[in-house]
């Protein structure tokens, strides 16, 4: 004998059991089913190396499906979405897993980023999910909106597959339309505008779960066999890993169907964004930096890394330890013996986690001509110096030439070791010489301003804190931004 069932208003329908309690299902469950066989309100499809990024994708989920279960009734939040790092346990087929939650679920949130739209297994997951709402169309039950794309990290030309979805992100927040829902996580004076976006999202899933459910797909899926809705070829680093993919789009991307044939993204730029610690980096070895297309418009998508860094043989003629660098400028490695990559390939992969293009370059008298063309585009410059490096005429002229602009959306970072001794004790003198070449941005106090970052972690953290701050501070003043030729004519102070 099934418990009785009654319908109520919000869709939803209680199920008395034999104890007098009741429990809210949702419409269309069979009575003889539990909690435990609802079908999944959402599918959360992610690029792995963005859900490594820290703390932020996994909180992002924690969130959204408590806050998804609260609205439903169910009894474990675990049971209302699909999150391939929580849902599949150790030893288990994960083909076969994705390919069940991918037949079932209500809702597919795409987590939409660069490194999203380089992974196969992303374009896998869409084109899944994708097939479902063509099964749906063809079957005369319509296409419901079904396909929610989140901005994690802003896409600057997202594909036109996406485009065409027309999702409006600002009714979910203008500063999460224009900067990505990790930017509201990174920084706690966004709360309120998180957990608006948070509710509202929720509440779309639950609705369209409810009010649009989309049938399932009715066969195993042979996720191995299924083409990348993307056509491109995976980051290094993301290949051979299944789910976790997520694609990142622009301000206007929604859900929908999609074309399936579209033309391949450019691999390109993305293997500049995920840099490998024993391949050489992206750099200029040359004074001048290679000159870009005036027409592409790079904007705060991209940022130069800037090396106040020389070579082992150069750097002899001021200290004798010379364990943390190497034949180049690029091979300075300031956190050894714990960490033993190189500081331009830590600060690249930082970049890339932001989902921006990165650039590494050596200081020198043509910074000013760097800093020029940056701020026409709207980019960020980061110069990563060494004390020691400071002490050598070349360097210590360059910066000086670099702190005469007083560049407000420019920002400095300085690695310190505490476990290199030779530096340790000599870090009062190393700190008066650099604060002596940078006496403006010493004298400003400001954030963008960091000294003596002690370990690979911090250094992360510092980083990115720069790097979102000049992104801020372009959207604030990049309508005001100067020409290079007016720039180059205009007074700047000199002091404080």
């Amino acid at each position: 004998m099934h418990p009785e069932r009654h319908q109520c208003p919000c869709g939803l329908v209680t199920r008395a059991a034999t104890t007098g309690r009741e429990t809210l299902v949702p419409a269309g469950v069979p009575e003889e089913e539990e909690p435990e066989a609802w079908p999944l309100y959402f599918f959360l499809s992610y690029a792995r190396a963005d859900g490594g990024d820290g703390p932020y994708l996994e909180r992002f989920h924690q969130d959204l499906r408590a806050e998804v279960r609260l609205r439903v009734g169910a009894s474990d939040a675990s049971t209302v979405g699909f999150f391939d790092r929580r849902s599949i346990e150790p030893g288990q087929d994960w083909s076969a897993e994705l390919g069940a939650a991918l037949a079932r679920c209500r809702t597919f949130v795409a987590m939409c980023s660069p490194t999203f739209f380089a992974s196969v297994y992303c374009g896998r997951e869409w084109t899944v999910f994708d097939g479902r709402l063509r099964a749906a169309a063809a079957g005369g039950q319509g296409s419901p909106a079904v396909l929610l794309p989140v901005i994690w990290t802003p896409l600057r030309d997202p594909p036109k597959v996406f485009l065409r979805l027309q999702y409006d992100h600002q009714e979910l927040g203008t500063t999460y339309a224009q900067r990505g829902l990790r930017y509201l996580l990174q920084l706690d004076r966004n709360h309120d505008m998180y957990q608006e976006f948070l509710v509202a999202l929720a509440t779309r899933i639950v609705r369209l779960a409810h009010e649009s459910p989309l049938p399932p797909h009715p066969e195993v899926i042979d996720f191995d066999q299924v083409p990348n809705m993307f056509q491109v070829r995976p980051l290094a680093g993301d290949g051979g890993e299944p789910s976790g993919a997520s694609k990142e789009i622009g301000p206007s991307g929604s859900p929908g169907s999609a074309e399936p044939q579209q033309p391949p993204v450019d691999p390109e730029p993305k293997r500049e964004l995920t840099p490998d610690p024993h391949q050489e980096p992206h750099r200029h070895r040359h004074r001048q930096p290679q000159p870009r297309p005036e027409t592409q418009g790079g904007g705060p998508s991209r940022v130069t890394f800037v090396l106040a860094s020389t070579s082992r043989d150069e750097i002899a003629v001021l200290r004798e330890h010379l364990d943390f660098y190497g034949s180049d400028f690029d091979e300075w490695t300031p956190y050894r013996p714990l960490h033993d990559d190189r500081v331009c390939v830590l600060a690249q992969m930082v970049a890339a986690r932001q989902g921006m293009t990165s650039a590494v370059t050596r200081l020198d008298d043509g910074v000013a001509d760097l800093l020029e063309r940056s701020t026409a585009r709207n980019e960020i410059v980061i110069l990563l110096v060494d004390m020691w490096a400071a002490k050598l005429d070349e360097f210590r002229l360059a910066l000086t030439q670099y702190d005469r602009r007083n560049e407000p959306t420019s920002g400095v970072l300085v690695p310190f070791n505490p476990d290199d001794l030779e530096t340790h004790e000599n870090l009062q003198h190393l700190k008066e010489t650099l604060a002596s070449a940078l006496r403006n941005n010493v004298m400003r106090r400001d954030r963008l301003f960091r000294e003596e970052i002690r370990s690979r972690e911090e250094f992360d953290r510092a980083l990115i804190q720069i790097i979102v701050d000049s992104q801020a501070r372009i959207f604030e003043h990049r309508r005001i931004f100067r020409a290079p030729k007016t720039a180059r004519g205009l007074p700047r102070l000199a002091g404080p």
